[in-house]
């Protein structure tokens, strides 16, 4: 046995003692974050696991095409969806209060247009729709 074919046993036998044959499991206990939240679900607010804080929508946007129903999904403390208007904008039913986990609140935007909404008890900037991005208690469905 020359040199070469020494090497490559010797790393093949050490691959195979170390699980690499391809077929083992892996033993990894660490789990994979979750993806986010389910398709068409907007959490209010809590912590779910989606990167989500008690005072936010998660996501904040929402991208969907029209005809698709969301589900506003609570996660803790008394909050509401309330739509307003922003230059004109279309709006959309109110969900009114929730305060349960698990509590739910179901809309279909059929028309295609940016649906602003805020919590009321948790945000009194309605005027500006870029502050969606500062963390506020506001959010928007975009309807394509």
């Amino acid at each position: 046995m020359n040199l070469r074919s020494g090497l490559t046993l010797f790393g093949l036998l050490a691959c195979l003692a170390c699980g690499g044959g391809g077929g083992g499991s892996s033993s990894s206990s660490s789990t994979p974050p979750p993806a986010g939240p389910p398709a068409n679900t907007v959490y209010v607010g809590g912590d779910n696991g989606y990167g989500g804080a008690t005072m936010t929508f998660t996501p904040s946007t929402l991208n969907v095409t029209a005809g698709t129903t969301v589900t506003f999904v609570w996660q803790g403390g008394t909050h509401n969806v309330t739509s307003y208007a922003v230059s004109g904008s279309p709006t959309f039913t109110n969900s009114g209060d929730h305060s349960n986990v698990g509590d739910s609140f179901q809309y279909t935007f059929a028309t295609a247009g940016t649906y602003y909404y805020r919590c009321t008890y948790h945000s009194t900037a309605q005027a500006d729709p870029n502050s969606v991005a500062t963390g506020m208690m506001i959010g928007k469905v975009v309807v394509q």
